[in-house]
């Protein structure tokens, strides 16, 4: 139970108005309502968490009384809502002293995710630290903020061993991979990882030392890829099971080949975010299916795909009992064709699924500037593909991981 220091730093601290407070005539009334078994009061707690107005709720439940507080306090922090208004009461709650060995606060454990990205100039780089160090006994899920983090927070996040994921897309402050991967490699939970760097891999030097997190699943890299750049991918980890490649200038359609012949094999999801002036990249889908014949998922640009299955695809990708790529859903990103006023090929893509060369596609996007132009403009086509997709989960049965109901096209932008 936090100590009565730590309570009034909370009555100030999340969701409440500064300065608010329980005082002993607010204990004395609410331990007269009539008790309820604590399993009750869980699930109350559990119940607030669906709305909008969690954070707010919750704080106002700890004051209700002492059994409400013991009820709802940890779930209040376990997710805390961070923004520039309350965030200097809450780093005076967990950080009530620059020296870690005073003044400790039980509610820095309570703390399971905390996502920094609403703060710009409301925190320094040297409090962001300090929170990490506070927080390293409890803390699974870290979104850094954008001009608050840097090198010198590496050393305490490199000590929060419970973290699950870590995204540090945000930050502005480039930071090199070598240098980051030297702080996390020993992090043995975490599971995702979203990072903004630079590669940077000198030419003269031979392989790479890189050590990944031993259970790394999730990678979302954005990055300059140049050159030697490329060889730093041969040293993905076999646990990942998801790569995306988000605004990474330099990177050709040669280079994407490279890193899925080195991990396409255990791939089960891969997602390409082209900058606009860089999608006119050469997408050679065929080719990039039969490297990872394990993918499930592929989000793609639209520019430049070989769809044409009457010449483009091999024989070997066709879908059979045999030979079942388990290829599921494509997302095409048709964003910058909507600059261009070009349009995809739908009976192509029709054929292509038809035919068995997608895999056992089931799931098809297309992601559009406006949601509404291809269904005015190719309503027709998006509408066979739908039938057909829908068709061919009907045959699947209900065994199959997409239903009948959730097959389909859809519009997204």
């Amino acid at each position: 139970m936090p100590s009565a220091t730590d309570e009034t730093a909370h009555d100030q601290a999340v969701g409440g108005e500064i300065g608010s407070h329980v005082s002993t005539e607010d204990h004395i009334v609410g331990d007269r309502l009539p008790a309820l078994p604590i399993e009750v009061l869980c699930q109350v707690v559990d119940y607030v968490h669906f709305f909008p107005s969690a954070q707010r709720d919750l704080w106002a439940l700890t004051l209700v009384s002492q059994s409400w507080y013991a009820a709802s306090v940890a779930s209040l922090y376990k997710k805390p809502d961070i923004s520039g208004k309350n965030f200097g009461l809450f780093v005076r709650t967990l950080c009530p002293s620059i020296n870690a060995h005073i003044r400790k606060t039980s509610f820095s454990s309570m703390v399971k995710e905390l996502n920094m990205s609403k703060l710009v100039h409301d925190s320094t780089k040297s409090l962001t630290s300090r929170i990490l160090g506070r927080l390293k006994d409890g803390l699974e899920i870290f979104v850094a903020p954008q001009a608050s983090f840097a090198v010198n927070c590496l050393a305490a996040l490199s000590k929060c061993h419970y973290l699950r994921e870590l995204d540090l897309s945000y930050v502005s402050e480039s930071i090199g991979l070598l240098q980051l991967l030297r702080s996390v490699s020993k992090l043995s939970r975490l599971e995702k990882l979203s990072i903004r760097c630079k590669l940077d891999y000198p030419a003269d030097r031979g392989p790479p030392n890189v050590v990944w997190p031993p259970k790394l699943k999730a990678l979302r890299l954005s990055a300059s890829i140049n050159g030697n750049d490329i060889v730093i991918f041969t040293t993905i980890p076999k646990s990942l099971v998801s790569l995306t490649l988000r605004h990474c200038p330099g990177l050709s359609g040669e280079s994407i080949r490279t890193i899925l012949m080195n991990s396409g094999d255990v791939l089960e999801s891969f997602q390409f975010e082209p900058r606009t002036s860089d999608s006119l990249i050469y997408i050679d889908l065929p080719h990039w299916i039969e490297l990872a014949p394990r993918l499930r998922r592929l989000f793609i640009p639209a520019s430049s795909s070989s769809i044409r299955a009457e010449y483009d695809f091999p024989i070997s990708l066709r879908y059979s009992a045999q030979n079942p790529h388990p290829l599921e859903h494509i997302e095409f990103d048709c964003t910058h064709l909507d600059l261009y006023g070009s349009e995809l090929d739908y009976e192509d893509i029709w054929l292509a699924i038809a035919e068995g060369y997608l895999g056992r596609v089931r799931r098809l996007g297309f992601r559009h500037q406006f949601n509404v132009q291809p269904w005015r403009t190719n309503r027709t086509e998006l509408q066979d593909l739908d039938d057909l997709l829908r068709a061919l989960a009907r045959e699947d049965g209900q065994e199959a991981s997409i239903k009948e109901q959730d097959a389909g096209v859809y519009i997204c932008t």
